[in-house]
């Protein structure tokens, strides 16, 4: 009697498979990553926006939330919901675009963009930059994998090596979250801790300035943020009025000429004498 040879699922399978498991709550561990709706309980819906939607990622799932009744004053009671507004600045363009085609609050909306490899696909350089892009353009990415890739993540104990969750197909024919990460990934990446922020300022007499300058500097993050996403996804960027009006303001400020700092530079390094350093 001849074994029984399986035959492996390309990244459509995959992928096909995953959403079915999705929507009807058969991922074991799947609320580590996602608030998704419960089966006795409507709270919320889902939405899957396959890659001609956002054209560089497999499948971006979205989930709105059904509340009522909400306030019309934005009160951030936890750090979950601070990430979730702060989330709303820099990604502006991509959850408006998702709530105006749903017709609903921009707020109560979260993406989540998912990546798929499966057994036929080789796992190599790109998989970081997939994740990056995804973290860059979301604040979060998730990698499904299919048997045998989970198989050997799970035995070299590789879902460390990602910033990503990750959810494996295992041998007993079901989706597994592996690791995950429910986190929002703002600009945390790149923006200096306040205390830190405050030494530099202080050590160079502008200790006076600490509130309006770090402020200022997040604003610029942010706008940075915007432009980058533009630049990878060449996807229309929305900025916020007051943004708008911080980078008008900035007309206001003198011109900084990178030769003339170059050659300041310099200039000082002249002047000072070996002993300087000792």
């Amino acid at each position: 009697m001849r074994p029984t040879v399986e035959i492996k699922m390309n990244e459509q399978d995959l992928q096909k498979l995953f959403i079915n498991s999705l929507l009807s709550g058969e991922i074991q561990g799947i609320d580590e990553i996602i608030d998704i709706p419960s089966l006795q309980k409507a709270e919320r819906i889902v939405r899957i926006k396959k890659e001609a939607y956002f054209r560089y990622f497999d499948l971006v799932i979205g989930v709105i939330s059904l509340q009522r009744n909400l306030p019309k004053r934005i009160k951030i009671e936890s750090i979950d919901m601070y990430d979730r507004y702060h989330n709303l600045t820099m990604r502006t363009s991509e959850l408006v675009a998702f709530a105006r085609e749903e017709n609903c609050r921009v707020d109560l909306v979260d993406l989540i963009p998912v990546e798929f490899k499966s057994d036929k696909d080789l796992l190599d350089e790109r998989l970081p930059r997939q994740v990056i892009n995804a973290i860059l353009a979301f604040g979060r990415s998730v990698v499904v994998f299919d048997k045998r890739h989970t198989a050997r993540i799970q035995k070299y104990g590789l879902s460390r090596l990602l910033p990503a969750s990750i959810i494996g197909y295992s041998i007993d024919n079901k989706f597994k979250v592996i690791s995950s990460d429910k986190r929002i990934v703002g600009d945390s990446l790149v923006k200096p801790q306040k205390s830190v922020f405050a030494k530099i300022l202080n050590d160079n007499g502008l200790m006076g300035n600490l509130t309006a300058i770090y402020s200022h500097m997040g604003m610029t993050q942010r706008i940075n943020h915007k432009m980058l996403f533009n630049q990878i996804f060449e996807e229309k960027i929305d900025l916020l009025q007051e943004e708008i009006e911080f980078l008008s303001g900035l007309n206001k400020n003198p011109n900084f000429h990178e030769k003339e700092q170059i050659k300041r530079i310099v200039r000082e390094s002249i002047n000072r004498k070996i002993t300087d350093y000792i």
